[in-house]
């Protein structure tokens, strides 16, 4: 997610999802090809690459969606609106019950056949208003992005009115 416009009466987040939807539609291609064809030589084999076509075009649109949060002091509203091929949806809370935002960190241990262990760290926005919290995405992601758009929500939130 990243900043699109920051204003002292707007501020609007974006996040568009191209690394992961590129990388899902690559596999399914290659799987679906790979499908087709291997028909004629093993039916198994084909139905194989079928089921994981249809597992990676499920991720597709449970994954890849994207948000865009747009805090409106003019309007005292905070806007969530995410799209996926599934439809649009679109979030509205008063900008009064919006008290900060926060960084939502996920770890997650996995052990090798080697019995080496990896940890995985990541985070995603969250914003805690007066009746819960509320996370701007679904999943979590890697790197710093989160911390950059906790900073920025809190700088804006804390601004005067101009």
């Amino acid at each position: 997610m990243q900043v699109i416009e920051d204003t002292p009466a707007r501020l609007v987040l974006e996040e568009k999802p191209w690394l992961i939807g590129t990388l899902l539609a690559l596999g399914i291609v290659v799987f679906l090809a790979l499908a087709l064809f291997l028909f004629h030589e093993s039916g198994w084999l084909a139905l194989g690459f079928g089921l994981a076509t249809a597992l990676l075009a499920l991720c597709f649109v449970v994954f890849v969606q994207r948000v865009i949060v747009i805090f409106d002091r003019a309007a005292g509203a905070l806007v969530i609106r995410t799209r996926n091929l599934m439809g649009q949806r679109e979030r509205t809370l008063p900008l009064a019950e919006v008290t900060r935002a926060e960084v939502e960190t996920s770890r997650s241990t996995s052990t090798s056949n080697d019995g080496s262990r990896t940890t995985s760290i990541t985070h995603r926005t969250v914003l805690s208003t007066k009746t819960g919290p509320v996370p701007l995405t679904n999943v979590y992601s890697s790197g710093s992005s989160a911390e950059v758009n906790v900073a920025a929500i809190n700088r804006w939130l804390a601004a005067p009115e101009s």
